[in-house]
C-alpha cells in the first residue's frame, strides 16, 4: 500500500510544477521573478470558480510550492533576463 501511495505522490510531483515550465518556455510572457508561482496562483483561483473535473484545484494548487521552488532556482536566470 504505501509503494502505491509513494508512486502516486511521485506521480503527482513530476506532473506539478509545470507553470514555471510552461511560462519559461512562451516566447509571448516576459520573464520576471516567480512568474510561474504567479501563473500557478492565478490558474488554482480559475479552476476554484469554475472546475471541470474532481480534483482539479487540487492539482493546481499542489503546482504552487513546486513552482515555488522551480523559481526560486530560476531566479538568478530570470532577474539576468529582465535586466536585458
Amino acid at each position: 500500500m504505501s509503494r502505491n501511495v509513494s508512486a502516486l505522490v511521485l506521480a503527482f510531483s513530476l506532473l506539478s510544477g509545470c507553470s514555471t515550465i510552461r511560462v519559461h518556455s512562451d516566447p509571448d510572457i516576459t520573464p520576471g521573478p516567480y512568474v510561474g508561482t504567479k501563473q500557478a496562483v492565478r490558474m488554482t483561483k480559475h479552476y476554484w470558480y469554475d472546475f471541470d473535473y474532481y480534483g482539479q484545484v487540487a492539482m493546481a494548487a499542489l503546482d504552487i510550492p513546486l513552482s515555488l521552488v522551480a523559481d526560486t532556482l530560476l531566479l538568478p536566470y530570470d532577474a539576468y533576463q529582465s535586466r536585458n
